[in-house]
């Protein structure tokens, strides 16, 4: 028995056209074009919509609450549970948003992996995730603030066995920070390294090993160049670079995940814009611009790009991450084209499963999200999902 998709308008993220055309499934997975729905199969007639890939978001935080604005212990004194009932719900938003697939970068007490097996089992409903459990960072302020969230590691030894205790918690991909963060307290610099070179080595090697990836968390330029020296597969936003560190990361085949929405969707959002520790706020105004036109660098000089939100922040709310795909076209002048391209195959290729995800070609999951209109033309589009499937089977459907 096959399920039918019948009645839409494909569209092709290598060449960036559409074509009119049915999607048979078979298992979850896109079946070879061809033959007619026999009368076991399933039919979903969706006439006239415009349906792409399911979007890949390649940088979230499911255990974040994105309302309330401040960063500083989100958890304290609150019960084990409002965690993973927070970040399961989140998973639900997230998917019903049109992502179908998610890289965590950053969780809480391994809740988000718990998530990930549920949602794995088909017991709760969210996108296929991928894990990296605690986030390896040196010693810093900012541990107080994100008590569930770090793992402290000083030097390569401690690296290596933190990176080590992620993997053996069931974790996808190893996560480091090579800078300082924007959202940190007010003794950390999102200029100034963390990670040295051989630490990242480190981290990356324990990844390597064991067949996964590590992601480096990197503003400032020579966090950046870092990353790219010690193989990390991508860096994660990417806002102090200059041309040289870009074209290294492109020679390297190193990828950006720029997260630009985190500025936009905070000063949109009042009531976590009027929450958030003032240093904080003051950073996120400041920095927008550079970020803004240094992703326009990097992108201008052949970096690989993959899309990713950073769900989780203030104001970022998960749900709405198809925003990020706006922004990276009225903010970075990506085309609609490109941003698509790295919201579907970038994400695939980032996480090396281009041959299961990112695409609407045989053999790939029956992963779609579907329009009323076409985003092409207007991205903003994005943002109005009415149909979501995954895996071949109907997660949301308003095209009706």
């Amino acid at each position: 028995m096959a399920t039918w998709i019948r009645g839409g308008r494909l569209y092709d993220v290598r060449g960036g056209g559409w074509r009119d055309g049915d999607l048979r499934v078979v298992d979850g997975r896109i079946a070879a074009p061809g033959g007619r729905p026999s009368g076991d199969d399933v039919v979903i007639d969706v006439e006239g919509a415009f349906l792409m890939p399911g979007f890949i978001d390649c940088h979230v935080h499911l255990c974040l609450p994105t309302e309330d604005g401040n960063p500083d212990n989100p958890w304290g004194g609150r019960l084990p549970g409002e965690i993973s009932i927070h970040a399961a719900q989140a998973a639900e938003r997230t998917l019903m948003g049109g992502i179908t697939t998610a890289r965590d970068v950053g969780g809480w007490d391994y809740h988000e992996i718990a998530v990930r097996n549920l949602v794995n089992r088909g017991r709760i409903r969210g996108p296929r995730l991928f894990c990296a459990g605690r986030l390896l960072s040196i010693t810093t302020s900012t541990t107080a603030y994100y008590a569930g969230m770090y793992a402290t590691a000083d030097g390569p030894d401690e690296v290596r066995a933190a990176a080590r205790q992620q993997l053996a918690m069931g974790a996808d991909l190893i996560k480091v920070m090579a800078t300082g963060a924007l959202t940190s307290t007010e003794y950390e610099d999102a200029r100034a390294i963390q990670y040295q070179l051989d630490e990242l080595k480190a981290a990356v090697t324990i990844a390597l090993e064991n067949f996964k990836h590590c992601a480096a968390h990197a503003h400032a330029c020579e966090g950046i160049r870092n990353a790219a020296l010690a193989g990390c597969r991508s860096v994660e936003h990417g806002s102090f670079g200059d041309e040289d560190t870009y074209a290294l990361m492109a020679e390297r085949g190193t990828f950006l995940v720029p997260t630009l929405c985190v500025h936009s969707a905070l000063l949109a959002d009042n009531r976590a814009s009027a929450n958030l520790l003032p240093h904080i706020h003051r950073r996120y105004v400041e920095t927008e611009e550079i970020h803004l036109a240094n992703t326009r660098l990097a992108h201008r000089v052949g970096v690989k790009i993959a899309m990713g939100t950073d769900a989780g922040t203030p104001g970022n709310h998960h749900g709405d991450n198809t925003q990020e795909i706006v922004r990276m076209v009225t903010g970075a002048d990506l085309s609609p084209e490109e941003a698509i391209a790295a919201a579907t195959l970038g994400g695939a290729c980032l996480l090396g499963r281009e041959a299961d995800l990112g695409s609407l070609e045989a053999g790939r999951f029956a992963d779609v999200t579907g329009f009323a209109d076409d985003p092409v033309r207007d991205i903003r589009v994005v943002r109005d999902v009415r149909l979501v499937v995954k895996g071949g089977e109907v997660m949301r459907n308003d095209l009706g």
